[in-house]
């Protein structure tokens, strides 16, 4: 119907139209019918769409104007936030939630960032593989499939202090042309999400044995919460936030056997005593003493000393190594409430808190590397 309006001699020279004016008139026709011909499409509006926005922008993902709906209810990180902002398209097979939220928080622990990453990992078959939130980084991406729905989780700092999680989950439809094109739009959302990491900050471990010391914290930890900084790991076990240190520097000056059977009473006593003339002023809970490690697991012999100084529980451990390779050595602490000495009850069940975690950090060693 068009046509023969556009063909008129009348009102091209009425009007003086050219070619080249009714250019952008026939691409805003064709643009309402959903096409537009690539050679019409300027060479600005191909980069544009060649990077769509789909982290940022739903309704570039969607291709369709999104609506609100009901937050996944329960899906709220250790009940600290809302359930967040929830949009929805395609029939509510794609879904978008959203969660902002300034650094600082209620937890003097960990920050908030580090626990919706444990949240986001939740999911994982218990098999796989989990990181650790690192202070360092600026953002991380997770993907996963369960069952017939994908989902992209994605944590990103946004401006100087303010944190953005989001997390993206699609359901296919059955009919499979529909589902190729939303399978399109998906994948965008990824590529979209990994130019996005490009610019994360990573974490460089300083050195081999922190590298190996991260990977067992990893293990540690489990499903639990953690946070990996410059200097180690904090997480929280019975309501007592820990800081485990990567391995100490340098090397204790009072050698140690490598074979649990070459272990002396006198050697621990004389390591005893030079770490009592480091810490005059502790208040030793376990004097240096061998750890006793599982029959069925080989490995080395590990030694460990527990004292309060400072209004501080402080838990050790030596881990030597075979040959001349230096030994590992690493430290657990927590601080004590204000008044609690040495001989409080809750300093003993802080005590034995602090002492598991690193026996568990000397089984998961053993376990990975001897």
């Amino acid at each position: 119907m068009n046509e023969p309006l556009l063909r008129s001699p009348k009102l091209i020279k009425r009007h003086h139209f050219s070619v080249n004016s009714l250019l952008p008139l026939a691409c805003l026709a064709l643009g309402t019918l959903g096409f537009v011909p690539a050679h019409a499409v300027p060479a600005s509006h191909h980069a544009a769409a060649s990077r769509p926005g789909a982290v940022a922008d739903f309704r570039a993902l969607a291709q369709q104007r999104p609506r609100e709906c009901p937050p996944v209810a329960g899906t709220a990180a250790g009940g600290e936030w809302p359930d967040g902002k929830a949009a929805c398209a395609w029939q509510n097979r794609l879904r978008e939630q959203s969660w902002r939220w300034r650094d600082g928080g209620t937890s003097p622990c960990i920050s908030r960032q580090a626990r919706w990453w444990s949240w986001a990992q939740a999911a994982l078959p218990p098999a796989a593989q989990r990181s650790v939130w690192d202070a360092r980084w600026t953002g991380q991406a997770l993907r996963m499939t369960l069952g017939d729905e994908e989902r992209m989780l994605t944590l990103q700092r946004d401006g100087a202090n303010q944190w953005q999680a989001t997390e993206w989950r699609w359901n296919p439809h059955p009919r499979p042309a529909t589902r190729r094109w939303q399978q399109g739009r998906w994948k965008s959302l990824v590529e979209s999400a990994a130019r996005q990491q490009q610019g994360s900050v990573g974490a460089d471990a300083a050195g081999a044995d922190a590298t190996r010391m991260q990977a067992v914290f990893r293990r540690v930890l489990g499903a639990r919460p953690g946070e990996l900084g410059p200097d180690g790991l904090a997480l929280e076990a019975a309501g007592l936030c820990l800081r485990a240190s990567n391995p100490l520097p340098g090397q204790a000056k009072l050698s140690l056997s490598y074979s649990p059977n070459d272990s002396r009473l006198e050697q621990r006593a004389a390591m005893h005593l030079q770490l009592s003339r480091q810490h005059p002023d502790a208040k030793w809970l376990t004097q240096f003493k061998m750890l006793d490690m599982p029959a069925k697991l080989p490995s080395g012999a590990k030694f460990l000393a527990s004292w309060v100084e400072a209004g501080q529980l402080n838990s050790q451990l030596w881990m030597p190594a075979k040959g001349d390779a230096p030994m590992v050595r690493v430290r657990m602490s927590t601080r004590l409430p204000r008044g609690q000495d040495e001989a409080a009850p809750a300093t003993s069940k802080a005590k034995q808190i602090v002492e598991h975690e690193l026996e568990t950090i000397a089984v998961q060693w053993a376990a990975a590397y001897e």
